[in-house]
């Protein structure tokens, strides 16, 4: 299950978050030696924002986080924009229907590698309800040298966006998918996903006076 946590839901979901935050840290930070700020063991950027979305996989039962990524609209600052502008044969894709995908992280608990690949998939698909619930109709993002070939797998419509440039000890791709019916469908079907995973949970009703 993908849980969509906005702005306006975004006060239910604060143990989801800081656990998210908390595994952006161990991940980025820790393992992968990203010189990012981790106030309070919390992996936060100025891309944290209160138009960020944020799209978490939670089981069910005991409700551990076990993925997450960000959605941020490109027609404000993104990463892409800001920091891998470069990494684009001709500009950067930005408009009112374009949509920036970042910090996808996997629980670090989570060790066998289906169980990753299969919540990349999950957010995926999540990516793709999400895109068609709000009337999107591409995702951008900067994949590193393990995840591209898995993201140009995956079964939706993509492409890169221009050359890969060193980052490091890794490699670097800007891609863009389209945001389709088709590639949603395409994706279920490929990764035995039977239906809609994505859940988003309503503030309560707040009497009138």
């Amino acid at each position: 299950m993908i849980l969509i946590v906005t702005e306006e839901n975004r006060s239910l979901h604060e143990r989801e978050l800081t656990a998210m935050h908390r595994q952006r840290k161990a991940v980025f930070v820790d393992r992968l030696q990203w010189p990012l700020a981790a106030p309070g063991g919390l992996e936060i950027d100025a891309y944290d924002r209160p138009d960020s979305i944020y799209l978490l996989s939670e089981e069910p039962r005991t409700g551990m986080i076990l993925g997450s990524a960000r959605l941020l609209p490109t027609v404000q600052r993104h990463l892409m924009s800001d920091l891998f502008a470069d990494l684009c044969e001709v500009s950067v894709p930005r408009g009112p229907t374009i949509w920036e995908a970042s910090r996808f992280c996997v629980n670090p608990s989570l060790t066998m590698r289906q169980d990753r690949h299969d919540q990349l998939w999950q957010i995926i698909a999540g990516i793709l309800e999400v895109g068609l619930l709000f009337g999107l109709d591409q995702v951008t993002f900067v994949a590193a040298r393990a995840l591209l070939p898995l993201t140009l797998d995956a079964g939706w419509d993509v492409r890169v966006l221009g050359r890969s440039r060193p980052d490091g000890d890794d490699e670097i791709t800007a891609v863009a998918a389209e945001i389709t019916p088709d590639g949603l469908k395409t994706v279920r079907d490929r990764h035995g996903i039977p239906g809609p995973v994505t859940r988003f949970r309503m503030m309560p009703d707040r009497a009138v006076a």
